[in-house]
């Protein structure tokens, strides 16, 4: 019999497999990205009534295949966003955190700044929260931004095959080195400020991760 393991962990993403599972994707504190089989999950009111987003869950799971089996879930922290911009804001936080992670690597760093987003979600200005979001995203996919290094009146472009570069003057996607900088430092942004660190901040994303279609984030700009 296999023994039993258990984790803390938030559901991030979950899809039907065969007639009556699912596949439940976790984030975990102790083992990253955790991919499990709960079986039967159709029947199984008190388990599904458990499997909730956004919510610090206690995890317990079996199995010596690379595919464990998930035994019992239950809620340690329950988060219920009311509003749709809410919801549809902690689904870009797990989208973004699904592209960037990878099966069972540990990101113990990335797990408390996801925990920490979750609850500023509804409280905090919600540009600030995910461009704080999107450069921990970016620094765990190795797109570590350093404004630092530029002086603090040049204009930062980012460009696929540049990367991070100097451009000669303000362009549609650029922003100021000192705009980062405060960015970095979670100094409050001017309006016009933050206007461009959106911008630019949302063009790396799109390089990290090849331009794919980030759907939350379409949603959220029709809210």
């Amino acid at each position: 019999m296999s023994s039993y393991r258990e984790t803390t962990g938030y559901l991030i993403h979950q899809r039907k497999y065969r007639d009556s599972s699912l596949i439940c994707e976790f984030f975990c504190k102790d083992t990253g990205r955790l991919n499990l089989i709960a079986k039967g999950i159709s029947k199984n009111n008190s388990l599904k009534s458990q499997l909730k987003p956004f919510c610090l869950l206690k995890i317990q799971y079996f199995g010596k295949s690379d595919l464990k089996t998930l035994s019992n879930c239950n809620v340690i922290v329950n988060r219920h966003f009311q509003n749709l911009k809410n919801k549809t804001t902690g689904l870009y936080l797990n989208e973004l955190l699904r592209y960037s992670l990878i099966e069972n690597d540990t990101a113990l760093e990335l797990f408390t700044i996801y925990d920490s987003a979750l609850n500023q979600v509804g409280v905090e200005k919600l540009s600030k929260l995910l461009r704080r979001y999107e450069l921990a995203i970016l620094k765990q996919n190795g797109f570590q931004l350093s404004p630092e290094s530029y002086k603090l009146s040049d204009w930062l472009s980012i460009q696929e095959n540049k990367g991070v570069y100097v451009s000669e003057s303000e362009t549609s996607e650029s922003c100021l080195a000192s705009d980062l900088i405060k960015l970095h430092n979670f100094e409050n942004l001017e309006k016009t400020e933050l206007i461009r660190v959106n911008r630019f901040m949302h063009k790396a994303i799109d390089i990290c991760f090849s331009n794919r279609t980030i759907y939350s984030r379409e949603l959220l700009k029709t809210l």
